[in-house]
């Protein structure tokens, strides 16, 4: 039995998932430091609030667009435009120096890069489906993006490098979407389950969860984008690279045990990072109380991503669901850095401390019923079948050995058990023959086959072994 691997389309779309949150972190980045010059330091935190609350509603905006353009021509001159615009608004932020035309290109550029990053995860949810790489993958390509985000801004002139990796990431990942192996973004797959009563629990869990966590989240923010736009210490500095192990050590854990793990150790993480605002208050504890934040971010960051990746697929709605965990964390976080910043200060950092405390613990109440029901689904995926499996339970267990999804799964079946043509399975199952085709195509790279022969044999050998 072979052993599954990452595929060539999973990699590509890794490496697309990792340029749009280069380009996603460069460009907050950069709208925070210049509104410091522009409008001065005590407009940041006002400006990062709203900039975020933008973010969130780009992602939101995706599903609205792709309701509006049903056809794929549509949906490709749709994507075109979105992304030519997007390169001209970060023109226009490098060049803005007045505040209007500056707060007008900050607000465009945050909107279409929001819109583009809904795309993305969208199409990385459609991709992994099933996938053993996931949290890793997106641990390691998110990382990667932090430490091409701390070359850029430490060893670089900023303003040119800025136009231009927002240039190559835009385009790149604007190719590889209109590129993409499958046609998960330009015509719609085949449906999927739809949403039943144990779905709706889960979206509610995860959008609470989250929603939670981006409450501490925000919290730490409000502090760190004060102190950096008043220079009073600089959060893009070497201690930023405790994110990138935060993004590495949470992407492991989320490929173990079928994500069992994930949920308990952000909490953990939370817990640990309430001690940061402590730190905060001295100045000899800064670094410490930016790691410890940094550290938390990565968990944080992967567990909403992770999660709402997984469930995206099985809802009726996958490319609302695939970003809603961004959505929720920026529209969460917008909402509290002001309040946060007042309240720091005003009373200093033991209310915020002790508040993020109490909702680490809710926060695990909260998710202990998922936690246990993952769990359990992970040990019952590992315990063998005690008796020979039928049929239909034998082609199960081989779409779950190579990740492939339920409509993958469709056009396996039939390939198998039926002498029909490309065609004549596009009309059985109502789709085009196109579609058919990167099925197919997709079948052929996760199982290493070249033939349609060689899948039987494939399946086959698997189900003597």
């Amino acid at each position: 039995m072979k052993k599954q691997r990452i595929t060539s389309s999973e990699l590509f779309c890794g490496i697309c998932f990792s340029l749009c949150f280069f380009a996603f972190m460069l460009t907050e980045a950069f709208i925070n430091e210049r509104c410091a010059v522009i409008l001065g330091s005590d407009a940041v935190n006002a400006v990062y609030a709203f900039g975020l609350a933008c973010t969130g509603a780009g992602f939101l905006s995706f599903p609205l667009l792709r309701k509006i353009c049903q056809a794929e021509r549509a949906r490709k001159a749709a994507l075109l435009v979105i992304g030519a615009l997007c390169l001209g608004a970060a023109a226009v932020l490098l060049l803005a120096d007045r505040p209007a035309v500056f707060l007008a290109s900050s607000t465009a550029a945050l909107l279409l890069t929001g819109h583009i990053g809904g795309c993305v995860y969208y199409n990385t949810a459609m991709c992994f489906i099933g996938s053993r790489y996931l949290g890793r993958t997106l641990g390691a390509g998110m990382g990667a993006a932090i430490l091409l985000q701390f070359v850029v801004q430490s060893l670089m002139p900023r303003s040119i490098v800025f136009l231009i990796s927002i240039f190559l990431s835009v385009a790149f990942v604007m190719y590889a979407i209109l590129q993409a192996p499958k046609d998960w973004i330009l015509e719609n797959p085949l449906p999927y389950s739809s949403d039943s009563r144990r779905g709706r629990k889960t979206a509610v869990i995860l959008t609470v969860a989250v929603a939670l966590m981006s409450l501490v989240a925000g919290m730490i923010d409000s502090v760190l984008t004060a102190f950096h736009a008043e220079e009073i210490y600089d959060v893009y500095s070497g201690v930023r690279l405790f994110y990138v192990l935060g993004l590495l050590l949470a992407g492991g854990i989320a490929d173990f045990r079928g994500r069992g793990y994930l949920p308990l150790a952000t909490v953990c993480a939370m817990l640990l990072s309430s001690a940061c605002m402590f730190l905060l208050s001295e100045e000899a504890s800064y670094f410490a109380g930016t790691a410890l934040m940094y550290l938390y971010s990565g968990f944080y960051v992967i567990f909403f991503t992770v999660m709402f990746l997984d469930f995206a697929p099985k809802s009726r709605c996958p490319e609302l669901w695939a970003g809603m965990g961004r959505a929720v964390r920026s529209l969460t976080v917008a909402a509290t850095v002001l309040p946060a910043l007042q309240i720091y200060d005003a009373v200093g950092s033991t209310p915020l401390a002790v508040g993020s405390c109490l909702i680490s613990i809710g926060i695990l109440l909260v998710l202990l019923p998922h936690v246990g029901r993952t769990a359990a689904a992970a040990e019952q995926r590992e315990v063998p079948a005690q008796q020979e499996p039928s049929p239909q339970e034998q082609l199960k267990l081989y779409a779950r050995h190579y990740s492939l999804t339920p409509r993958e799964t469709d056009v396996l079946e039939r390939l198998l058990t039926t002498e029909d043509d490309l065609q004549g399975i596009a009309d059985g199952l109502n789709i085009s023959r196109r579609m058919v085709q990167r099925y197919v195509s997709s079948l052929y790279e996760k199982t290493e086959t070249k033939t349609r022969v060689g899948l039987f044999q494939s399946y086959i050998h698997f189900s003597t072994d």
